[in-house]
């Protein structure tokens, strides 16, 4: 249904067009100051309505579909034919390159809050890596996260706990929203830049074109496991397993675990944690969610900060994820890095 409204914005988006005016992609207001009684943890957010225009008896099926069907397999890791250790250590390390690398670093710092600057071929590189979660179209969740970022915690948030905890995580997804899933204004307002790039629009134009690159990607996963366990074990039942262990650990279990800490920001992360800024919403600083996300669980920090490519406040919030695009600059792979407000203060310019 979005591609009628698609072709319509290939006439009114170009290379020029600039953010939406309300959306703080590059702010330089200045933000209170760290606060110096953080405030208690797990103080809970007032309740609100759903956003205008969410349809509770409307379900979007195509996500109800995959969400539970992966969350029924991801239960075969509890089946001990489908353990191996190859598996664990490719959910690790998919963890890392999807979870920790590809969507918060590419999705979130990169493409949302344009807090630093690649090649435009790395950046599509890290775009594509984070489209193999299964997190929709660079477009739509970059429009997602800077409507959130304009409205936190106010009724128009796409996904704010003040609704309700399972609502912030996954339930705001699984029902239209006239106002927020995939219009054409909504994408004018807020990722106008994004739709600017011709292999976003191309992504956003083909209506499979992301679905295709998630399916890609998993048949892939079960190609490399079926050679590997072939040449390992040969054509024998333990290469069977071997294969079933890489695809169900390294593929299966690895996107849900990713979603989940994912979506663990839109609601740990408004409900549990300290903050350091007296900012207008209920976002928290959560160390549990910091551990999962390399970074961005520091979300007050963030909410205080959008434009910075740093959530690290105080000398022990450590926020990998910085370090890693500080990494990028150092081998020409990042440049434009802006770091947190309290820095750009004190650097004369």
């Amino acid at each position: 249904r979005l591609h009628r409204k698609r072709n319509r914005m290939t006439n009114v988006l170009s290379p020029e067009d600039t953010l939406a005016d309300d959306v703080e992609t590059q702010s330089d207001e200045p933000n209170s100051e760290l606060a110096t009684n953080a405030s208690a943890v797990g103080n809970a957010p007032k309740r609100m309505e759903r956003p205008v225009g969410v349809n509770m008896q409307s379900v979007r099926k195509d996500y109800v579909v995959m969400f539970l069907s992966m969350h029924v397999l991801t239960l075969l890791v509890l089946v001990p034919y489908f353990f191996s250790w190859t598996g664990v250590a490719l959910f690790v390390l998919g963890t890392i390159v999807f979870g920790q690398l590809a969507v918060p670093i590419g999705f979130h710092r990169l493409l949302a809050h344009r807090s630093f600057k690649t090649p435009k071929w790395f950046e599509r590189v890290l775009v594509t890596l984070a489209m193999c979660s299964a997190q929709e179209t660079p477009a739509q969740w970059v429009a997602w996260h800077r409507k959130h970022h304009s409205h936190s915690d106010h009724r128009e948030d796409p996904h704010s706990p003040r609704v309700g905890f399972l609502w912030s995580h996954i339930d705001w997804m699984l029902h239209d929203n006239k106002s927020a899933v995939g219009t054409y204004a909504m994408y004018e307002k807020y990722a106008r830049d994004i739709l600017s790039d011709p292999y976003y629009m191309w992504i956003e134009k083909l209506p499979i074109a992301s679905g295709f690159l998630f399916f890609a990607h998993a048949i892939s996963y079960a190609i490399v496991g079926a050679i590997a366990s072939v040449l390992m074990y040969g054509f024998t039942p333990a290469a069977l397993q071997f294969a079933g262990s890489i695809f169900v650990w390294g593929l299966v279990a690895r996107t849900v675990w990713v979603w989940h800490i994912t979506w663990s920001v839109n609601s740990l992360s408004h409900v549990f944690g300290y903050r350091n800024h007296e900012t207008s919403d209920d976002s928290r600083n959560n160390w549990f969610v910091t551990l999962l996300t390399a970074g961005e669980g520091w979300h007050n920090n963030h909410h205080a900060d959008p434009s910075s490519a740093s959530n690290q406040h105080r000398w022990w919030e450590i926020d990998l994820n910085y370090y890693v695009i500080r990494l990028f600059g150092v081998l020409g792979l990042a440049y434009d890095i802006i770091p947190p407000r309290h820095v750009r203060k004190r650097t004369p310019k």
